[in-house]
């Protein structure tokens, strides 16, 4: 069965498809973060009690003081994916770890009410197991929990497009000029997330599809971004193409 995947076309009318993750991905990713919620934990309760006796502190508090701890320390497992997914680009180590990431249901990044309403309602599924979760992801059409419904976002994941049709060593002509760009040698991947390796490829794909007035204006607003992360040389825009190619084919041999 083939993963149900996220469409999305950008303002230059390139197509976008990202995968929609499922169970075992998303399992992956919360056992990660479940383990380092708990590393810090234990790291907090040792530096506490060289302090003193933390068990003796912890009775010494009355009913309410006891329950604001407990509540705290279940707060602290929700805060760190709403920190991590509003600060880190929907993205917990977790996450990035099965590479994995947050998105609303459009394709943009998330933000802090969409996964403060995504992480609460995990309230409804941990009494249950999270039972509920895992049945909605595994059955559901767009892999969505309860939280994800709720708060019109997805799970999707950040594999890499094909590039080895970029990366033929010596092509000419419409080929790969990289002794011209030697200057994006090993600054090719550092600027290239996921998604911009998605947005590259999908615009090297299918230019010709695209009518010339887009092509001649999209291809050189790529070159000119991509060029300015790198720090290099923008290139003119007779050559903006080949500039492109260049970058993937570095990008895809870890140059």
């Amino acid at each position: 069965m083939s993963d149900p995947m996220l469409e999305l076309e950008t303002p230059e009318r390139v197509a976008l498809s990202l995968a929609i993750a499922g169970v075992g991905d998303r399992a992956l990713a919360w056992l990660a973060d479940a383990v380092c919620i708990f590393l810090l934990w234990i790291t907090a309760l040792l530096v506490y009690s060289i302090g003193g006796d933390l068990l003796r502190s912890l009775e010494a508090l009355g009913w309410l003081g006891q329950l604001l701890v407990v509540a705290g320390v279940f707060l602290s497992g929700w805060g760190w994916d709403v920190a991590w997914e509003v600060l880190g680009g929907g993205r917990t180590p977790g996450k990035r770890l099965a590479g994995l990431r947050v998105v609303r249901t459009d394709g943009a990044p998330v933000g802090l009410v969409e996964s403060l309403a995504r992480n609460l309602l995990r309230v409804v599924e941990l009494p249950l197991g999270y039972a509920p979760a895992i049945l909605a992801v595994a059955l559901g059409p767009r892999r969505q929990r309860v939280g994800d419904l709720v708060a019109g976002t997805l799970v999707v994941r950040e594999s890499r497009p094909d590039l080895s049709g970029y990366g033929r060593a010596g092509a000419t002509g419409d080929g790969i000029r990289r002794t011209e760009f030697a200057a994006l040698r090993g600054r090719a991947g550092p600027v290239l997330d996921a998604e911009a390796y998605e947005r590259v490829a999908d615009f090297l794909r299918r230019r010709g599809e695209l009518t010339p007035s887009a092509r001649a204006r999209l291809g050189p607003r790529l070159a000119a971004l991509f060029a300015s992360r790198a720090g290099v040389e923008a290139p003119a825009p007779a050559e903006a193409e080949a500039f492109l190619e260049a970058l993937l084919a570095f990008a895809a041999e870890g140059a």
